[in-house]
């Protein structure tokens, strides 16, 4: 009996075992995955097509602008800070000289049109520009300098007051005329020579009426500012306007980069430690150069430093003096520079026959007595030359002349 239910259990576990196993793989068979069918794989999705890249719009050239301002770029300047000049595209270009007044000088390249939109208080110069008026003589020297002389057909100087070859040689021709002076100019001459701009140093500021017969006559009467500038390369960087005007600018800026380079030069030099009075006498009256002028700033760059740094120190131009007065201040110089016009003696016993008193100046007792030649008042183009010729005498005062400084024997 034991033996039967041994055996009775043992069917029983065997039994459930297997109801077990075969529960197991009934539950994995439903949890496995359906066999894959190639038919029921979803289709993939087309590749999306690049959109095509918009292409760049390209900027107009020169060529293409008419008749519109489209701003290039604004020219960068160095030491003028009397004027602007701001390119367009299509050769156009704006002016203006703020100490004028508020006057937009646009200049138009030949075979352009005028755009219609101007800023206002335009004025409009067509080019080519080759029938130009000055009454401003450092003007024509910088536009002789880059060739452009044939282009200034009348001045306000007459023949034989000019010292610039150049200038003295074309009056002889013909090919430049007087027209009279800034105050009371020969508005028929200018008529009938067809000028298409006249150029006028700050004098004309004080004659309202002379500018208000320009307009009445329209010949366009643009200031020369570039007296007012304290740097003498501020002076010469004008030549870079006039280069615009005459459609010269790579000449202009070819010009004033081999200027500014010689002045540029000396910077690295050490100063020399001479002091120099820059002077000039006009009816017995002694003008001492002041200390912000741009004959002392050439001083300044040549090495050497004014007597006077107290005189004028944010002035151009000169002060009045007396002569006692001009004798306390700067009988101690060790250089005397006699700039503008012409020197009123040849010699240092002229001087000091004409007054007793020269011959305690240290510069006299120590024959370093030097004049400017007379062109020097007319050109801007020279000042570099200039500075570079007052740093060789105050390293060398045994120097007789230079090319545009000659010393008081």
């Amino acid at each position: 009996m034991e033996s039967i239910m041994k055996t009775t259990l043992k069917r029983l576990i065997s039994l459930l075992l297997a109801v077990a196993m075969t529960l197991a793989l009934t539950a994995c068979a439903q949890n496995a995955p359906a066999p894959s069918d190639p038919t029921d794989a979803p289709t993939p999705a087309p590749a999306a097509t690049p959109e095509p890249t918009p292409e760049a719009t390209p900027e107009p050239s020169d060529d293409d602008v008419d008749g519109e301002l489209i701003l290039d770029y604004e020219e960068p300047l160095q030491y003028a800070t009397q004027f602007t000049l701001t390119h367009y595209k299509g050769g156009y270009a704006i002016l203006t000289i703020p100490h004028s007044g508020d006057t937009n000088w646009l200049l138009v390249p030949e075979g352009k049109s005028v755009p219609e939109e101007l800023p206002e208080n335009t004025v409009v110069l067509q080019q080519p520009l080759n029938k130009i008026a000055s009454g401003v003589t450092a003007m024509v020297s910088v536009i002789d300098a880059i060739g452009g002389l044939d282009n200034v057909v009348a001045t306000t100087t007459k023949q034989e007051s000019w010292y610039l070859p150049n200038v003295a040689a074309a009056m002889e021709a013909g090919k430049l005329k007087y027209f009279g002076s800034y105050s009371e100019p020969d508005f028929e001459l200018l008529m009938s020579e067809g000028i298409q701009l006249e150029v006028d140093s700050t004098m004309i500021l004080n004659k309202p009426e002379v500018m208000d017969k320009y307009k009445e006559v329209g010949i366009p009467c643009m200031v020369d500012c570039s007296s007012y500038e304290e740097h003498p390369l501020g002076r010469v960087e004008w030549v870079k306007l006039y280069g615009a005007i005459l459609n010269m600018e790579e000449e202009a800026e070819a010009f004033f980069n081999e200027e500014a380079a010689k002045i540029e030069t000396l910077s690295a030099l050490e100063k020399t430690g001479k002091t120099a009075v820059m002077y000039y006498v006009s009816s017995d009256t002694y003008y001492l150069r002041n200390a912000g002028d741009y004959t002392v700033a050439m001083l300044n760059l040549a090495g050497g430093e004014t007597i006077a740094p107290d005189v004028g120190p944010d002035k151009s131009g000169s002060t009045k003096m007396t002569f006692e007065e001009f004798y306390a201040t700067c009988k101690d110089a060790d250089y005397i520079f006699y700039v503008v016009f012409t020197f009123p003696f040849e010699t240092r016993e002229e001087m000091i026959a004409e007054n007793a008193l020269y011959a305690d100046f240290k510069a006299v007792q120590e024959d370093r007595v030097f004049t400017t030649r007379p062109g020097f008042s007319q050109s801007a183009a020279m000042l570099a030359d200039v500075v570079v010729e007052i740093n060789s005498v105050l390293n060398d005062p045994t120097i007789e002349e230079t090319e545009n400084l000659i010393k008081i024997k």
